[in-house]
């Protein structure tokens, strides 16, 4: 049995992200499919493989309840791989849980996501 060592339930969200590494003297943005979100972290599908351990700035971009695009930016790490082929399943966990000051238009959206559920 796999144990899983989530804090928090992840949720579907329709939404793009662009991954750079942190600290890279020539960072190469890597643009990503999200896959789910939780207050804690996320999962997204990428074409390019990123490292285990590997520090990272995302920006997430969403289309909202108004029907409007929009966005916002966290801090995380790589904190596992998977592939599927030429596809890869990245976990990214965040440096701080979602935060209203932080990110507030992805905070917003979230949990407007998570009270249907």
């Amino acid at each position: 049995m796999i144990q899983n060592l989530r804090r928090h339930h992840r949720y579907p969200i329709l939404a793009t992200a662009v991954v750079e590494v942190k600290n890279d003297k020539n960072p190469q943005p890597i643009e990503t499919m999200v896959a789910s979100i939780s207050q804690s972290g996320m999962g997204v599908y990428s074409y390019a493989p990123l490292e285990k351990g590997t520090p990272v700035t995302i920006e997430i971009t969403f289309i909202s309840v108004k029907g409007i695009k929009e966005n916002d930016t966290a801090e995380g790490r790589i904190v596992w791989l998977s592939n599927m082929g030429k596809l890869y399943f990245v976990g990214i966990a965040f440096d701080e849980e979602l935060d209203p000051v932080r990110q507030p238009r992805l905070y917003e959206h979230f949990f407007k996501i998570i009270s249907w559920d």
